[in-house]
């Protein structure tokens, strides 16, 4: 019985370890979260993950009303756009009406040192304003007589090649486009140096986009656009390829 007895050495050494172990359990209970502590991270990570569905939220909506603007202002910047090709388009009218002007003074001045030869009209700036004049206010047939008569008397003056010209433009304004280029390619055959060139192939394009031959009308604009870069006419041919969709850089060498 005696070696079957716990000594009091063990009992002592049992409660040593037992003292350890609730050591042990109060140092894990005080390092654990306890259920209020993770309720509380719980409810913190809500409002944050709310907060957070709320900015991006915000940030497309800011998004969709950016990309409102951009396509507000793309549809300002092309109506601009247009509306300076028209401007251009008057602008090189006008151009061509003061050239015609000047031009129309200068031959006068020449004719009236010369002096009027045999049989020829005595007054040819007359003949000739009268005629423009009449294709400015939409006479084309009236006008285009009288540039033919015009022609008729003085073939080669220095306004020959603007009557020449302006005989093709009331056979355009008038719809008939046959007719129309064949004067332009008079005008480019008859007076390679004219000052008229560029409005003739300008308008030898346009007349053949109109008749539907695209391609040719396409390759008679990048023609001009080769031979004049720098010209009024050369701006409206761009505008017009750019129309047609036509990168107007990639005129053909």
């Amino acid at each position: 019985m005696t070696a079957g007895c716990v000594s009091s050495s063990d009992i002592d050494e049992l409660g040593t370890r037992i003292g350890a172990l609730q050591r042990q359990v109060s140092q894990i209970q005080q390092e654990s979260p306890n259920r209020q502590e993770i309720d509380a991270l719980g409810t913190e990570l809500s409002t944050r993950l709310e907060a957070l569905l709320r900015s991006e939220a915000d940030m497309r909506a800011d998004l969709q009303a950016l990309s409102g603007q951009i396509t507000e202002l793309r549809g300002e910047l092309e109506a601009a756009s247009f509306r300076l090709g028209q401007l251009s388009q008057q602008i090189a009218a006008t151009q061509q009406e003061l050239r015609a002007r000047a031009e129309a003074a200068a031959a006068l001045a020449g004719q009236a040192q010369a002096g009027p030869a045999a049989g020829e009209v005595a007054d040819p700036e007359t003949l000739y304003q009268n005629a423009y004049g009449d294709y400015l206010r939409g006479n084309y047939d009236l006008a285009r007589m009288a540039f033919e008569q015009y022609l008729s008397s003085f073939p080669e003056t220095d306004l020959s090649d603007n009557a020449t010209y302006w005989i093709a433009e009331c056979h355009y304004r008038q719809g008939r486009f046959d007719d129309a280029i064949a004067g332009y390619d008079r005008l480019l055959s008859r007076f390679p140096r004219s000052d008229k060139t560029a409005s003739a192939l300008l308008k030898r394009g346009y007349a053949l986009l109109e008749k539907g031959e695209r391609q040719p009308g396409v390759d008679q604009l990048q023609r001009l656009i080769r031979q004049f870069p720098s010209s009024d006419e050369t701006n409206l041919a761009r505008q017009r390829l750019r129309a047609l969709g036509v990168d107007s850089g990639s005129a053909r060498q």
